[in-house]
């Protein structure tokens, strides 16, 4: 156009402010806003809130607030635009702020808060700011129902989950990808996995990420086999996989122990699929052959890879080589782990497993120093569990709750009734939490783990024989995987538990991953 001597005007630069944000570049953009003030070319409200919109995409959320401060004149679009600034930005108490200055709100302004809230890790929030737009006169769209049956997704809000299905169906909102794909993972992570396929099911046309999405909640169920049935009617129905498919099938593997199904589709993944493997599918690999005890095999297969190895493959045979006892290489992993993570919590404790399963007492104590010395923490251990649409959290040795008098009744009444059918707790477990082990009393820090905290809740308030549903932000230990199996023959309850790995379901003294997790 200037070559042609052709003068920009205000719709020009909209549409290259459109594209800078798209693609995130903030210099060019910066130069366009110039070129506007140098060239007088007129700013009404529609370019000066494309110019915020560019500065928000691409992350420079300083000049946005600058120019939001000088607007003279804002609409229900700058203000959405600086709140979701604010949210991408995580800064979620300046975005509530913009919030709650708005002259109305209109759905995209609720979907941006409740988006920030459930993106930066704050489903509960997401949740409660949900409830709060209930109360408004704004009906919730699709994006409002994605955010929030996320927020559902990691809280384990089952109930939650089920009203906004329930909702849908009432109010005639198409199933389309997004909103199946929503309550696929949401059905999946609450621990709902027939409600799961009943909605896969009811989708006639899927797409990538329906599929990938059942796929992956088979796999976190321990239901391998049936994963890799999808992936091959998958196929059949012609629908090309891309790298979360894969993921999602080698996670199948991992959990089942399908070693030689694993190897032979990360294997086909360049040469039939045209797809090239990313670091998690090596993270992937490296996790079934540990698993499986191919321990070697694993740590020359990281040696080999053609990609720089990253925290998750050497954090994968960490793992393993505690599962397996193996010290030597369980040491090599976790030095190795701490060179591309100095500050990764979950390397001390993983070698203090391993030395504590080993009997190695002088290299708790070690690591214990050391964590001490540098300022790392343990990641507090975190169980939530749904009563009647109420999310309740517990931390290890919570007394915080209302009821935590009869929780703990309820506990010394586990106890008792688990140590009469032959339990003895593993006291070399509490030597995972560095914190507690500290307070020397091994066996009554065991007993005050979050998910036993949530199990015995969950006895007092869910009548039977409603299953009591679980999530917990870590891996379970083995000593309350040992317990759950026991409550759920002693009180005949089944038990869902959602580790940061799987599901586990406990029911009649036994476990569906079959102690192989």
């Amino acid at each position: 156009m200037e070559c042609g001597d052709l003068r920009p005007n205000d719709v020009t630069m909209v549409s290259i402010l459109s594209v800078c944000g798209k693609k995130g570049d903030l210099e060019l953009g910066k130069w366009i806003h110039s070129y506007i003030e140098i060239n007088d070319i007129p700013k009404d409200l529609i370019l000066i809130n494309a110019i915020l919109d560019m500065y928000v995409k691409c992350g420079s959320i300083e000049d946005a607030k600058q120019l939001f401060d000088k607007m003279t004149e804002r609409d229900s679009v700058s203000w959405t635009t600086m709140l979701a600034g604010y949210a991408k930005a995580g800064e979620l108490d300046a975005a509530r702020r913009v919030f709650d200055s708005m002259p109305q709100h209109d759905i995209a302004s609720w979907n941006a808060l409740i988006s920030g809230y459930e993106q930066n890790g704050q489903p509960k929030e997401a949740l409660a700011l949900f409830n709060e737009s209930q109360l408004s006169d704004v009906r919730p769209d699709q994006v409002t129902l994605v955010a929030t049956l996320s927020a559902c997704s990691q809280l384990g809000a089952l109930e939650l989950g089920c009203w906004i299905h329930a909702y849908m169906e009432k109010n005639n909102f198409n199933l389309n990808f997004h909103l199946a794909t929503s309550l696929i993972d949401m059905y999946s992570k609450c621990g709902d996995l027939e409600k799961a396929l009943h909605v896969f099911e009811s989708v006639e046309k899927k797409d990538v990420f329906v599929w990938s999405a059942m796929i992956a909640g088979l796999a976190m169920h321990g239901k391998g086999k049936a994963a890799l049935d999808l992936f091959s009617q998958m196929q059949d129905a012609n629908i090309p996989p891309n790298h979360v498919t894969f993921t999602n099938v080698l996670r199948a593997c991992s959990h089942a122990g399908l070693v030689y199904q694993g190897r032979l589709f990360f294997s086909q993944m360049q040469p039939i699929y045209g797809i090239e493997p990313r670091v998690e599918h090596y993270g992937c690999m490296v996790d079934i052959l540990g698993r499986a005890g191919l321990l070697e095999e694993a740590e020359e297969f990281i040696e080999k890879m053609p990609i720089q190895s990253g925290a998750s493959t050497w954090g994968a045979l960490l793992a393993a080589c505690v599962l397996h006892k193996n010290v030597d290489l369980g040491e090599y992993a976790c030095k190795r782990l701490l060179e591309l993570e100095p500050g990764n919590d979950g390397a001390y404790v993983l070698l203090s497993n391993l030395y504590a399963k080993t009997r190695k007492w002088d290299g708790v104590a070690r690591l214990r120093k050391q964590m001490k010395d540098t300022g790392i923490k343990k990641e507090p251990g975190c169980s939530l569990v749904e009563v009647n649409g109420v999310v309740h959290e517990f931390l290890v040795g919570d007394t915080a709750h209302a009821q935590s008098e009869k929780i703990y009744l309820k506990l010394d009444e586990i106890t008792s009734k688990l140590k009469e059918v032959g339990y003895t707790p593993d006291s070399a477990q509490v030597l995972q939490d560095i914190e507690e082990e500290e307070k020397g009393i091994k066996e009554r820090a065991l007993y005050l783990h979050s998910e036993k905290l949530a199990i015995a809740y969950g006895l007092i308030s869910i009548k039977s024989p409603a299953p009591i549903r679980i999530a917990k932000n870590l891996r379970i230990c083995d000593d309350c995987h040992s317990a759950a199996k026991l409550i759920s023959s002693v009180y005949n309850r089944q038990i869902y538990l959602r580790d940061r790995y799987r599901f586990h379901h406990f029911k009649d003294g036994s476990c569906s991953c079959m102690d192989y997790w």
